[in-house]
């Protein structure tokens, strides 16, 4: 056993416990912890018989918990560890330890929370997709929650650019919630990483999750806000995060989406508006990477007239032949052309809108 591993050991007699801070200062080392007697702990200030009896029934299963992360790929790395994420380290409410699978960012690699509402509207999906996949093209980490709605939108749209994201979980690495998103949390650790404070078979619990966020909050220099309700569970997020003295941005929401009445709250309160990418950039000072220009795209007249029919929202087909007054087969075959130049895209219920 390792340094990590005795802290492992300890984080899971206690829990998250500010004992455990007390204890170190006593003993000094989690491991001189792990190889004193139940009458050493005794002695200490704040150590009841209690906490001893947790102690030594917790040495019992060490070995094993050490054995089950190596055959699980998963690394528990504590804040004794240097590769502790730095920002996280700061927060005045830090886990002891971290497990992952995957790797973590580099010390010199920016890290950008995004979240918002679960039940999110197809405005609030396209603006996840939009702004993830941008900012990881720029070889910026996103992390995000991989909870339904904008979370794992977020998570998706980084992974569609190659980008790397960290899913942040409110259980367990052998739990999945939502279920459907195995194969999500799978990609994720393949070139990101998964992470969470909690044993591998800890159950998903409402009370983990606003946890959880504290972590997402932490772990980044800043959060994007894209969809939030009156009442949203991401404003606890965001109450973190002010807290931790990061920056928050939001994304404007429609004014009658319910939604996006939490967002728009946050804009009046002073929250910098991003309705870019390199908005974002420049309120965390990265430099955008050099790039060749893209091509530009020549499309013809009858082309740019169906184009400009559209917008970021979706338009049913029957809506956009309506208003161009071209025939169905006309519109299908325009339609084809914009969507193969890369200039618009095709949604679920013959629906349309201009690609970002």
């Amino acid at each position: 056993m390792d340094k990590n591993d005795y802290m492992m050991w300890l984080s899971r007699a206690l829990g998250y416990n500010k004992k455990i801070f007390n204890i170190l200062k006593c003993f000094g080392s989690p491991e001189e912890v792990y190889n004193s007697k139940r009458e050493t702990y005794l002695t200490v200030k704040g150590i009841t018989d209690e906490v001893a009896d947790k102690l030594i029934s917790a040495k019992k299963n060490a070995e094993k918990w050490c054995d089950e992360l190596k055959k699980l790929n998963i690394e528990y790395i504590s804040l004794l560890d240097d590769r502790y994420p730095g920002l996280l380290r700061e927060t005045c409410d830090a886990p002891v330890g971290i497990y992952v699978k995957g790797q973590l960012p580099k010390k010199n690699e920016h890290c950008i929370s995004m979240i918002g509402a679960r039940r999110c509207s197809e405005y609030g999906k396209r603006m996840a997709k939009k702004f993830s996949s941008e900012i990881a093209r720029e070889g910026v980490w996103i992390v995000s929650g991989m909870a339904r709605g904008i979370d794992s939108v977020s998570h998706r749209g980084t992974l569609s650019v190659g980008g790397k994201t960290i899913a942040v979980l409110g259980f367990g690495h052998n739990r999945c919630y939502p279920s459907e998103n195995r194969e999500l949390m799978k990609q994720i650790s393949e070139t990101g990483c998964v992470l969470s404070e909690y044993p591998p078979d800890t159950e998903p619990e409402v009370y983990y999750f606003p946890q959880r966020n504290r972590i997402i909050a932490g772990i980044s220099e800043a959060l994007i806000v894209i969809e939030a309700g009156k009442k949203s569970g991401t404003l606890i997020t965001v109450d973190r995060a002010l807290d931790y003295g990061r920056t928050v941005m939001t994304i404007p929401s429609n004014i009658t989406s319910m939604s996006g009445v939490g967002t728009n709250e946050l804009i009046k309160q002073g929250c910098p508006v991003v309705t870019s990418a390199d908005d974002v950039f420049f309120e965390i000072g990265i430099e955008k990477k050099k790039k060749d220009e893209k091509k530009k795209v020549n499309i013809s007249d009858d082309e740019a007239e169906i184009f400009n029919l559209l917008s970021l929202e979706p338009k049913l087909f029957d809506e956009i032949v309506k208003k161009s007054q071209k025939s169905i087969q006309d519109v299908q075959y325009i339609l084809t052309m914009l969507e193969i130049n890369g200039l618009i895209e095709k949604l679920a219920g013959n629906r349309f809108v201009k690609k970002n």
